[in-house]
């Protein structure tokens, strides 16, 4: 069996999502290929692969042709989803409260997509009970599927808790003050959340001036914490990979939720995972999901009030010896039950049965749908080439798109110098605006090397470019990447003034040097994500430098 991914959504959710489970399906030696929901690739990819899986993927004429296409080819259709964004009824849910009017109509529009979806699969993926329940009461047939960690999330979990044992930082047996509380939030729609505790925390900060309070990435600090001075801090959002490190810093982790709400009860349970990689206590509200991932009182402690929240945290506190028992207990819980390994023979089984039950052939089906450039104009501004982050390590980030280029109009040539980070270098991602034009030209992308050597080079049709999303260019993985600088060049071919590419660019100056236009250096640096091979795949490459 082979599955095709559809992602509709890139970061922290397709990670946890598709790469994931494409993980945990290749487990049970079971192939998957994993596209961007708008990809003209899916077309071609459904002749493949016997089980198409659509995750956070919104309701659109092209979205409807793929899926006529796989019931033509008689190809089993899931819908998957992992927040409470399909159903209607929510009409109030809590990250709305944030939004403009438009933003709220935008937000509404989406849902009634999004349903539209579920209702033209064949069946639904839910992450925690309350999404399951929803999928039934929608009349979906339903499976459930909690989220899990990946092999190397794991190890850098193991490897981050080794390490701060060895610095007697927080959490280890040969520190016992101060002690630090971690929040970790991956998105700026916490802050309700967090508030639930912060009477808790408060209280526990007064009584307790051996008390800290670390607050990782995307939250608002709540004004009742600022009178306790250097003793919150704040980090700023981190790369996945550096997370556990800042995880293992604290001594128990915080996952308070404003969970009397539907919308949040449907949540899942990931940063108890995050934080027994790492062997460090969780502290949660008693969702389904939490409840289903923690053993109260073994792995972690679920208090369900302010009350008992503030009981919570001082008896961990209090006790160096009970929250060292219970992160290890965390730590080895997670290794046995959310390991890609566990979560995989139960997902293959899920979709060797979905394939089974509703793969239905039909004589309808053509082999017209493999012209890319035809299928994107076919559905202007639905069918692109944007890229999804792909089961790789990051590396080199020039991200905050504060402007554009200009237009790069034919003859001219773009490029941008960087650093890369790791041995493994095989993809880099820049970042395309083409202000939704019907664009008609070639883009030609080139890598290369610092002694000018070329690294990688491709032609790509205009019209194939996302509007303000992710271009990749991929290549055979570089050996010996780390360290070593290489440039970026983009060409046109074909296009005029007024229809033309112009690319993302940061307000800052990259640190080996401006873009530059025509050799002329711009306002900025063009901005680009880089990816490197696991470090397996990339020995396995000879040095083609």
């Amino acid at each position: 069996m082979r599955v095709l991914f559809a992602s509709g959504i890139d970061g922290f959710c397709h990670r946890y999502a598709v790469l994931h489970w494409a993980e945990q399906l290749a487990t049970q030696a079971i192939d998957s290929t994993v596209r961007a929901h708008v990809d003209p690739r899916l077309a071609a990819d459904l002749a493949t692969h016997d089980v198409l899986l659509l995750y956070r993927v919104p309701y659109s004429p092209w979205v409807a042709s793929v899926l006529d296409r796989a019931r033509a080819l008689g190809r089993a259709t899931v819908f998957a989803i992992d927040d409470l964004i399909f159903d209607p009824e929510i009409a109030d849910a809590p990250p709305l409260r944030q939004m403009d009017a438009d933003a709220r109509r935008l937000w509404h529009e989406g849902v009634v997509r999004y349903r539209r979806t579920l209702l033209a699969c064949d069946a639904f993926l839910a992450t925690t009970g309350p999404l399951a329940a929803a999928g039934r009461a929608a009349g979906k047939p339903t499976y459930l599927h909690r989220a899990g960690l990946a092999a190397r999330e794991l190890a850098l979990g193991a490897a981050a808790a080794r390490s701060a044992a060895r610095a007697g930082a927080p959490g280890t047996a040969s520190r016992a003050t101060p002690v630090r509380l971690g929040y970790f939030s991956g998105t700026a729609t916490h802050d309700e959340d967090f508030a639930t505790i912060v009477p808790a925390l408060t209280a526990l900060l007064e009584q307790n001036p051996e008390v800290e309070l670390l607050i990782g990435g995307y939250l608002t600090v709540n004004a009742a914490l600022v009178r306790f001075g250097r003793r919150v801090t704040c980090a700023p959002f981190l790369p996945w990979p550096e997370l556990p490190a800042l995880i293992a810093s604290t001594d128990v982790n915080l996952a308070p939720l404003a969970w009397q709400h539907p919308f949040v009860a449907a949540k899942g349970a990931v940063k108890y995972l995050e934080a027994a990689a790492v062997s460090v206590p969780t502290v949660a509200s008693p969702t389904e999901a939490y409840c289903d991932a923690i053993h109260d009182g073994a792995t972690g402690l679920l208090p369900g009030d302010a009350a008992a929240w503030q009981a919570a945290l001082a008896t961990l506190v209090r006790d160096r010896l009970r929250r060292a028992r219970m992160g290890a207990a965390a730590h080895t819980d997670v290794a046995a039950r959310f390991a890609s390994a566990i979560l995989g023979h139960a997902l293959a089984g899920m979709l060797v049965e979905v394939a089974a039950r509703y793969g239905r052939r039909s004589s309808n089906a053509t082999d017209d749908a493999t012209d890319e450039v035809a299928l994107a104009r076919a559905f202007p501004g639905e069918v692109t080439r944007a890229a999804r982050e792909p089961q790789a390590r990051p590396g080199f980030a020039a991200l905050d798109c504060a402007t554009t280029t200009p237009p790069l109009a034919d003859g001219m040539v773009l490029a941008q110098r960087f650093r890369a980070t790791d041995d493994g270098l095989t993809r880099v991602d820049l970042h395309t605006v083409t202000y939704s034009q019907a664009l008609d030209h070639v883009l030609e992308v080139r890598l290369l090397r610092d002694d000018g050597t070329t690294a990688a080079t491709e032609n790509i049709a205009a019209v194939l470019a996302p509007d303000r999303d992710w271009l990749a260019l991929e290549f055979v993985p570089e050996a010996h990447s780390a360290g070593r600088c290489y440039t970026l060049e983009l060409r046109s071919h074909g296009s005029g003034p007024a229809n033309a590419l112009a690319f993302g660019a940061t307000a800052r100056t990259a640190p080996e040097g401006p873009f530059t236009l025509f050799g002329r250096p711009g306002a900025g640096a063009l901005a680009l994500r880089t990816f490197a091979a696991e470090p397996q795949e990339a020995g396995a490459v000879a040095d083609a430098c």
